[in-house]
């Protein structure tokens, strides 16, 4: 093997591995160096996406910023501009609610100084219609001016009540009737001595135009008992007052008189008749006439609830 390597042959074969290693090396070589250029050019490529991408989300980034901010200065601005119209808001609601107070108390007072112009008016008409029925000798306009008088005093004690109260729009009817019970049992009795009035009056809260309208019915009613439930001018009438449920509330004025025949006639001229129903349709009720044995019932249900557009005060 030796002596072939010493020969030309030999010589050749070595030349030949060398140039065969050399250009598996040169192959390598040039392989490795394109690998290293190519492994460059990516990491320059790979840097500059890197570049640009840091410059976009810096970019991004700002606008963000800029967005925030230039939101936050304009939400800060409206927020004081809200802020000053709330206050100048606020100051005119104040100011108005004062206006309107002091508005609202001038009409009190002005209302309450009407209620006491017309109670006096009304006791001034009373003492004239008193005066007149002096005058006469005929019993039954006598009669027919005594309750004239009853009539208007219903009414101008609804005006007394308003004037010597704090409110104006509504009637405590527990007081009220108390003092027209009183005032009818002293005016009736007067003409018909044996016979004697009760009641019994739930507190309750009415408006004004119903409290009058209520005043006269019972007054009617009252005068009615009186004066034809018992001939021979001895019993009792009663008159009771209930606060029911629903806004509801019931009057009853009752004796154990000689009763009232169904269908019959009203007895007297009817004015009184014609005046309790014309005073139920502003209550919007129905009177009912209940017939007891003995004497008769009037049953009148109304509703004590506020009128529209109206308010208790």
């Amino acid at each position: 093997m030796v002596a072939i390597f010493r020969t030309n042959k030999g010589k050749a074969l070595t030349d030949e591995a060398n140039v065969f290693f050399s250009g598996i090396i040169v192959r390598a070589d040039d392989r490795l160096t394109s690998g290293v250029a190519e492994q460059r050019a990516n990491t320059a490529l790979l840097r500059l996406v890197s570049a640009i991408g840091a410059l976009v989300i810096v970019a991004v980034v700002s606008g963000a910023a800029y967005g925030v901010g230039r939101y936050t200065r304009e939400l800060r601005v409206t927020r004081d501009e809200v802020n000053t119209l709330n206050r100048d808001l606020e100051e005119r609601v104040a100011t108005r609610t004062v206006d309107l107070a002091h508005a609202r108390d001038r009409a009190e007072v002005l209302l309450s100084e009407v209620n006491h112009r017309v109670a006096n008016s009304l006791a001034l008409v009373s003492s004239l219609v008193k005066l007149q029925s002096k005058a006469l000798d005929d019993p039954a306009a006598k009669d027919a001016l005594a309750e004239t008088q009853d009539r208007i005093f219903a009414i101008s004690l609804v005006h007394k009540r308003l004037y010597g109260s704090g409110g104006v729009r509504s009637v405590a009817l527990d007081e009220y009737l108390s003092g027209l019970l009183d005032h009818l049992r002293t005016s009736l009795r007067s003409q018909v001595h044996g016979v004697n009035l009760s009641y019994g009056i739930d507190p309750i809260e009415l408006e004004t135009d119903i409290s009058i309208n209520l005043g006269v019915v019972v007054t009617e009613l009252v005068t009615n008992a009186f004066k034809y439930a018992y001939p021979d001018a001895v019993g009792e009438v009663r008159v009771h007052l209930k606060k029911l449920a629903d806004e509801q509330a019931e009057l009853v004025v009752e004796d154990d008189g000689v009763g009232r025949a169904e269908g019959a006639p009203a007895k007297g001229t009817g004015v009184g008749s014609r005046i309790v129903n014309a005073m139920c349709i502003s209550l919007g009720a129905k009177i009912e006439y209940q017939q007891r044995h003995p004497g008769t019932a009037a049953r009148l249900v109304f509703s004590t609830k506020p009128r529209k557009g109206d308010r208790t005060a």
